[in-house]
């Protein structure tokens, strides 16, 4: 089986404890539709809505660059460890007000991105 299908899995579980974190908040806050102005839901939703714009991505670009035998299992392997450990700071550096760690693991995501996209770029 795919090694993408792990990494989506597992990113799908990220998804899903972000996506519940955001409910329990709105609950918290009696707020339907947005942040309602509430700073720990705004992270909340940012954290969500980031990481599932840079999974999506991903995720689609992995497993056509995994199924048509343009990455190798290790390097498929490698790249999404990366990049759900990238995603984990993510919202570590987010939620913990850490600016930092933020901004580093956001431009990292986006160097795994460019790297994959590359990868699938070139003829093999």
């Amino acid at each position: 089986m795919p090694y993408s299908i792990y990494i989506a899995a597992i990113l799908s579980l990220l998804l899903i404890t972000l996506s519940l974190n955001v409910s329990r908040l709105r609950m918290r806050h009696q707020v339907a539709f947005g942040d309602g102005g509430k700073a720990d839901l705004t992270k909340a939703v940012r954290a969500h809505g980031n990481s599932l714009e840079q999974s999506v991505l991903f995720i689609v670009l992995l497993f056509l660059g995994e199924t048509t035998g343009q990455l190798s299992p290790a390097l498929t392997a490698a790249l999404g460890f990366a990049f759900i450990m990238l995603r984990l700071l993510y919202c570590v550096g987010l939620f913990a007000r850490i600016l930092l760690l933020r901004q580093a693991s956001h431009g990292l995501t986006m160097l795994v991105l460019l790297v994959l996209s590359l990868l699938l770029l070139i003829p093999h």
